[in-house]
């Protein structure tokens, strides 16, 4: 693989994890795993405001992160893969995992 693609992939890479990086992002991922959900629903699940959830929503498209159908007037999301929740769960499990090597480390240092 040449350099620059390379350093695209990369880029390309990093703009995705990018879109993971919001807090109110990953609550709406974690709500669509357990299946589609419609604005309003996610609104009401997670107590943000539609503007905010729409506004998510159409990022997360936009990057291929969940897709979208129309029924009437409503949209329904999904997550366009269930492998991204699940390599977003193992990077929990890192964190935790760190947090209590620290938290041990803090407790013998005292």
């Amino acid at each position: 693989m040449e350099e620059i693609e390379r350093v695209a992939i990369y880029r390309l890479h990093a703009q995705f994890c990018k879109t993971l990086s919001d807090a109110n992002r990953l609550l709406i991922m974690a709500e669509l795993v357990k299946g589609e959900r419609s604005v309003s629903e996610l609104v009401e699940r997670l107590g943000l405001q539609q503007a905010n959830v729409s506004k998510h929503l159409a990022l997360m498209r936009d990057r291929g992160l969940v897709t979208m159908r129309r029924e009437g007037a409503s949209a329904y999301y999904s997550l366009s893969d269930a492998r991204i929740f699940e390599a977003i769960k193992m990077l929990m499990q890192v964190q935790a995992d760190q947090f209590e090597r620290q938290h041990n480390l803090a407790n013998r240092a005292e």
